[in-house]
């Protein structure tokens, strides 16, 4: 017993000096490690939303080639801009809510589509697709209609707001922001220009950033050499 007791006695806990220098290490490894983990989240989540733009991407070809098998190809003259948001699962064609949202370059159109884009004259671009409730409106079939044939593809979409580029019978580019159904203030889309080039000064120091909104895109853009670089 007096062995246990001198054995306890002679053990010793850390000293002040020790424990400022393990909390030093600590707070120097957190300085580190902290902005890497951040930048992880970040970088794993603009890869995310360029996967969601290529499905949208691949989604419209696909419409696209049905209609010309259908005899109903896509003869815009120009260069159409289609902007669309999803709100709680419903898909929805139309301007979206931003002002600088929807730039589309020189040569394009933008807000709703019209019917001459389609050679049959037919409205082949929908209004609305609410995968909750696929019977909720009448313009829903998803082999005639764009928005329904892409909603019913990216079901498991939320909220989200984006544009979709067309020239020439082929998607040029797509654009999209998740998580919002408004494209947010101060962002907007890359245009149709920056698809053709690349590149887009619409990002912010970061390929896929702006403003600390992430931007997905299909093409995957690269920042612009002349963009403005983060502050």
């Amino acid at each position: 017993m007096i062995k246990k007791l001198q054995a306890l006695r002679a053990k010793k806990g850390f000293t002040l000096v020790e424990l400022v220098v393990v909390i030093a290490i600590i707070g120097v490894l957190a300085a580190i490690l902290v902005p890497t983990m951040l930048g992880v989240v970040q970088d794993s989540r603009i890869t995310s939303s360029n996967s969601t733009a290529q499905q949208i991407k691949d989604r419209t070809t696909e419409f696209l080639t049905k209609m010309d098998a259908a005899k109903a190809s896509f003869v815009a003259d120009d260069a159409v801009a289609a902007p669309f948001y999803v709100d709680n699962s419903e898909w929805n064609l139309g301007t979206v809510s931003s002002g600088s949202g929807t730039t589309a370059g020189s040569g394009t159109t933008t807000g709703d589509p019209d019917d001459d884009n389609w050679l049959d004259g037919n409205d082949h671009w929908g209004e609305k697709f609410d995968n909750k409730d696929p019977d909720a409106t009448t313009n829903d079939n998803k082999d005639t209609q764009y928005i329904a044939y892409v909603a019913d593809s990216l079901s498991d979409l939320k909220n989200a707001v984006g544009i979709v580029y067309i020239e020439a019978g082929k998607v040029v580019g797509v654009a999209v922001i998740e998580g919002t159904t408004t494209v947010p203030t101060g962002v907007s889309f890359p245009s149709i220009d920056d698809f053709k080039a690349g590149d887009t000064d619409e990002f912010e120091g970061k390929a896929g950033v702006k403003n600390n909104v992430i931007i997905g895109t299909s093409p995957t853009l690269a920042l612009s050499t002349t963009a403005a670089p983060t502050t």
